[in-house]
């Protein structure tokens, strides 16, 4: 009696979930845009031009949009956050050149394959490096992007985690190799092949083709049945009337090859093989005539610094709208906590040193996923510049205060019982004799929160806001020379710091 009282209790919990239906189609389809997050990074599946989001990705995502009658939007965002993007709901795939693995299957839905694609070595021309063993040998490392798949092979292939150097990107691992601190560059063949090709003449792809072999898939909603459905049949019709051979050949430079398509698993909705004289017709493309673009990526490129200075100067702009907002919110909350601090009340007190201690002992990057993605679970969602303000206006608070905290209990006791002696209350004396010496005390390490908050509004780009170091990331993988762009980088941060340090300046020497 009390199992068949129990069968029936689960079954009563169970029943909401089972009858509740998959919409996540219709709810695209309603609302008319795919909505995509990529890391545009990573050409020639993604990467950023004339600020639009292209490559093969980006022109097979507008494909398979078309196919669901809806426009496909492409939302470039740092790749730590492109999955949790999906799983909150903000986008509804991650198309990022994403390999297929049995991890990511456990807490993710995937389409079936639609690129082959496998990791290779990139080493400088004439070294001897072309396959993982030979890194085995003491002080032989490797440049990986940071838990992508390369990541993951070398690791299993037996490269000690010491000596594999963790980039955010791919450039970055090239970058590497080129200045001799890593032996080999681990990533996927064709991005290795397109970001050489475009700007690294000194760095070649090791010969015998990808030591691991891999497929890429579109990821959703493990439960978004109805949209992986529509997207997989999607994809089909894209192989086989020839849309997919003419994308590949315009971006990976080489037709496709019957063998690759017969690779990526192609099967109709029912589980039946395409038909091979389908596949064959699929494959039939014009020769490319698009030629090898050449230079380097480790010269200063004028031409390139003036064409990107306007994309640079808008996301600068974008920099410091997002720091004087933060510093306009998180100043004054970071005084309120510190006079609530130094107050009488104890559960406030109690409550504003815990806030302080939870900010400060989090990191920054943690609390803006907190607060893009894990809020929208209670209730509340919060647009991407909402969000990065709000993060980084919370975390200023809490250091600002103790700044305030120590500049406030620096000021010598005897001028507290002095004003009060001439009849000031307590908030009185703070605010007309406490205050003022306070607030010239801590300029300086005010300033320096200023210029450190400043620098950190770069983490915001997890969250797809493009502010100035994103551009310049995204700037630098799509010409392929680092060098320029992210020297043009510093130096406008450095045109955006030195007047706020002259300024306080000024004030300090004030009478």
């Amino acid at each position: 009696m009390l199992r068949s009282l129990l069968a029936l209790l689960l079954f009563c919990l169970a029943l909401p979930t089972l009858a509740r239906t998959d919409d996540s189609l219709a709810r695209v389809k309603a609302r008319g845009v795919l909505k995509i997050a990529t890391d545009a990074t990573y050409p020639p599946f993604e990467y950023i031009e004339n600020s639009k989001v292209v490559g093969f990705d980006a022109e097979l995502a507008a494909e398979l949009g078309r196919e669901l009658g809806v426009s496909a939007e492409m939302v470039s965002m740092e790749w730590s956050g492109v999955f949790a993007a999906v799983e909150t709901g903000k986008c509804d795939l991650v198309m990022s050149g994403v390999t297929i693995t049995a991890e990511r299957k456990k807490g993710n839905g995937f389409t079936r394959p639609y690129f082959l694609s496998g990791q290779v070595l990139a080493r400088k021309k004439g070294a001897a490096f072309a396959k993982p063993a030979d890194l085995l040998a003491e002080g032989r490392t490797a440049a990986v992007q940071a838990e992508t798949t390369g990541q993951f092979a070398m690791e299993k292939a037996g490269v000690p985690k010491e000596r594999l150097h963790r980039f955010d990107t791919l450039q970055d691992g090239l970058m590497d190799v080129k200045n001799g601190k890593s032996d080999v560059v681990v990533g996927d063949e064709p991005a290795l092949e397109e970001t050489i090709r475009k700007g690294y003449p000194e760095l070649e792809v090791a010969p015998g083709g990808p030591f691991v072999e891999e497929n890429l898939g579109i990821v959703a909603k493990k439960d978004a049945l109805t949209l992986l459905a529509a997207l997989n049949l999607a994809l089909e019709h894209v192989v086989v009337d020839g849309r997919y051979a003419r994308l590949y050949e315009k971006w990976m430079h080489k037709p496709l090859a019957l063998a690759r398509v017969a690779k990526l698993e192609a099967v109709k909705g029912d589980g039946t093989p395409i038909p091979a004289e389908l596949l064959t017709k699929a494959t039939k493309v014009v020769a490319s005539s698009e030629a090898p673009t050449s230079g380097t990526a480790f010269t200063i490129r004028p031409e390139l610094l003036v064409q990107s200075l306007p994309l640079l100067l808008k996301g600068a702009l974008l920099t410091l709208e997002l720091t004087l907002i933060t510093l306009v919110l998180g100043v004054p909350l970071g005084l309120g906590i510190a006079l609530v601090r130094l107050g009488k009340v104890a559960p406030l007190r109690t409550l504003a040193i815990a806030y302080v201690e939870a900010v400060r002992g989090t990191p920054l990057l943690m609390q803006i996923y907190v607060i893009y993605f894990v809020f929208p679970a209670i209730g509340i969602s919060l647009n991407p510049f909402v969000a990065g303000v709000m993060a980084l206006s919370l975390n200023a608070a809490a250091y600002s205060s103790e700044i305030f905290r120590a500049g406030i209990e620096s000021i010598d006791t005897g001028q507290r019982e002095a004003a009060r002696a001439l009849g000031m209350t307590g908030g009185q004396a703070m605010r007309y004799v406490i205050l003022p010496q306070t607030f010239q005390r801590v300029l300086p390490p005010l300033t320096n929160e200023a210029v450190a908050l400043l620098k950190d509004s770069s983490l915001v780009s997890v969250v797809a806001l493009t502010e100035l170091m994103r551009v310049g990331k995204e700037l630098a993988t799509t010409a392929g020379a680092p060098t320029t762009i992210y020297l043009a980088v510093a130096v406008i941060y450095l045109a955006m710091t030195l007047p706020l340090t002259a300024i306080v300046r000024r004030l300090e020497t004030k009478k």
